[in-house]
C-alpha cells in the first residue's frame, strides 16, 4: 500500500506521520482516502497493537488544505459534497472501530473542522483511553470526553498493555 504520509510499523506500533510540513501538514483528498482504507486494515493486523499519528516538520496538521479540498469542495454539487462527507466519515468510522489505542503526539498547529483533528482525539468506546502528548501540555488522557493532565515523566513511548 502507498501513502502520501510517512507509514511505519515496528514492535507493535504504527505510527503515521503527516508529511506535507511546507503547507502545516494539511490534508488532501488522496490523505483522506488512505486514511479510511489503512485504519480499516488496521483493525485486522494483529502485529499492530498501538497507533500513533503525529506530523512533520513544526506541525501537527493544520486540517484540511485550502486549495486541495476547500477549493475544490466550492466547485463541487451536493453529490460532491456527499461523497467527501461519506470518505472522512468512513476515516472517523475506521478509527472507532479500532480494538487498539491511538495517540496523537501533537505538535505545533493542530486544528481543523468535520472529521479532521479535532474529532481525532475524541475517545471512542473501543479504544479509549486515547492519550494525547504536546509539548505545552506535556501528557494528556482524554478518558470520555475530559481531559486530565499527567506529569511529563513518563517513560518513553512503548506499547503497554490496555
Amino acid at each position: 500500500m502507498s501513502f502520501d504520509f510517512l507509514y511505519e510499523a515496528s514492535d507493535g506500533v504504527a505510527t503515521l506521520t503527516f508529511n506535507r510540513p511546507e503547507v502545516m501538514n494539511a490534508l488532501t483528498f488522496e490523505v483522506y482516502a488512505q486514511l479510511r482504507d489503512l485504519f480499516e486494515t488496521l483493525r485486522y493486523d494483529d502485529a499492530v497493537r498501538v497507533i500513533v499519528l503525529t506530523g512533520a516538520g513544526d506541525n501537527f496538521c493544520s486540517g484540511g488544505d485550502v486549495y486541495e479540498i476547500i477549493g475544490e469542495l466550492l466547485k463541487r454539487d451536493l453529490k460532491g459534497h456527499l461523497e467527501f462527507t461519506r470518505m472522512t466519515g468512513a476515516v472517523v468510522q475506521h478509527m472507532r472501530l479500532l480494538d487498539k489505542p491511538i495517540i496523537a503526539a501533537l505538535n505545533g498547529m493542530t486544528a481543523g473542522a468535520g472529521s479532521s483533528s479535532p474529532k481525532w482525539v475524541l475517545p471512542g468506546p473501543i479504544w479509549e483511553p486515547l492519550i494525547c502528548c504536546h509539548e505545552s501540555l506535556d501528557w494528556a488522557a482524554l478518558p470520555s470526553y475530559s481531559c486530565s493532565a499527567i506529569p511529563s515523566t513518563l517513560p518513553p513511548l512503548s506499547v503497554m498493555d490496555w
